[in-house]
């Protein structure tokens, strides 16, 4: 009589664990395609894929400047003063001479056309630098104090 040989629990266990080995490889291909799906598109945003979203993403848009030329009147009351010069970034600091017109009682004042910007700015009183009483809005440039005009 033939006898049938049953597997041998030498058997049973690899056939497990090669069962194990498979099902924990599925879930780790599993878990590496979800990590990886869609990192593509959404690459895209930082490393364009096509020449096309690369020369969109490269094209420049001209920055806007605002251009309006607006009068600025700068003002000064020194009293006994003969003349009275504006000094300002915008005349180079003087080379180009704005000089206020005088008024009574010592009121002197000139209209500057300016665009949008921050401008500095002091006043020279007979070759004395002063700066502007009314304006409390100053910084330090080049070691000198300087008041600060804002133009919008």
């Amino acid at each position: 009589m033939e006898t049938t040989k049953k597997p041998g629990l030498m058997f049973v266990v690899i056939l497990l664990l090669t069962m194990g080995v498979l099902l924990w490889m599925c879930s780790v291909v599993e878990d590496f395609y979800n990590f990886t799906a869609g990192t593509v598109e959404s690459a895209a945003s930082v490393a364009p894929l096509s020449k096309e979203s690369i020369l969109e993403k490269n094209k420049r848009t001209p920055e806007k400047f605002n251009t309006e030329v607006k009068y600025r009147t700068f003002f000064l009351t020194a009293p006994g003063a003969q003349k009275v010069e504006l000094v300002a970034d915008f005349n180079r600091w003087g080379k180009d001479p704005l000089v206020l017109r005088g008024y009574k009682k010592g009121y002197f004042e000139i209209s500057v056309a300016l665009t949008s910007g921050e401008y500095k700015y002091a006043f020279l009183v007979d070759g004395q630098r002063v700066l502007d009483p009314t304006n409390k809005d100053r910084r330090t440039y080049n070691g000198q104090e300087v008041c600060i005009k804002t133009v919008r």
